[in-house]
């Protein structure tokens, strides 16, 4: 992933966790972008799906889901890293499909769907881009990263965002303004791992940002 593709990554997330995902619309007549969508949902449809008028960023919209429509695509070679490393970090099986397995993206791709042989993926050449989608994903590579320290605060949000397992190691807490943290609305990503009063006091600690108002009492 390189940096622009980072930057225009992380802009959009943030700017898209201020609304709520509505339904797919299905109105006629429906563009193939919407039928991707709604096959990706309901392959029961696909007698009715145009597959032919489908982009190489439709294909991986299905293909995320569906893995036994990986017969009907013939744009393999047109994907390119990203949406390879998008695509093979849910369904690393197609990676026979691609003939350009050594991009350190389709490697960062595999690492993070936890490849079971992901001892022998070559992270040597991996960009700062690519081990933030990693981490973003299986944030059980965190200590593997080398380049952590260079997180800036928008990476360290969308890795909050996807999941709260990285919270303790947050550097930049402190630098969320309410507005991180509405759309951030990490409470509910940990409720089910919150049992007792310490673990909810621990919380609240570590996010004293949007609750520097309150008061906890015993």
């Amino acid at each position: 992933m390189t940096n622009a593709e980072l930057n225009t990554f992380l802009d959009l997330e943030w700017n898209c966790a201020a609304f709520t995902p509505e339904e797919t619309s299905v109105s006629a007549p429906l563009s193939p972008t919407q039928w991707a969508r709604i096959i990706s949902r309901h392959p029961e449809l696909q007698e009715f799906c145009p597959f032919a008028e489908f982009t190489p960023a439709d294909w991986v919209v299905v293909l995320e889901k569906q893995l036994p429509f990986a017969w009907r695509c013939s744009c393999w070679k047109d994907f390119t890293p990203h949406q390879w490393q998008r695509l093979l970090r849910r369904q690393p099986t197609l990676l026979h499909y691609c003939e350009i397995p050594d991009h350190p993206a389709l490697r960062s791709g595999l690492l993070a769907s936890d490849w079971p042989f992901e001892k022998e993926i070559d992270t040597s050449d991996f960009t700062l881009g690519d081990w933030f989608w990693t981490v973003k994903h299986n944030p059980s590579t965190w200590f593997q990263c080398p380049c952590r320290e260079q997180f800036t605060k928008p990476m360290w949000w969308s890795l909050l965002y996807s999941s709260a397992d990285l919270l303790p190691d947050c550097p930049c807490l402190d630098q969320f303004s309410d507005e991180d943290w509405r759309r951030l609305n990490i409470v509910p990503k940990l409720k089910d791992r919150i049992r007792t009063r310490e673990q909810f006091r621990k919380l609240i600690d570590l996010t004293r940002h949007p609750f520097r108002n309150s008061r906890f009492n015993e």
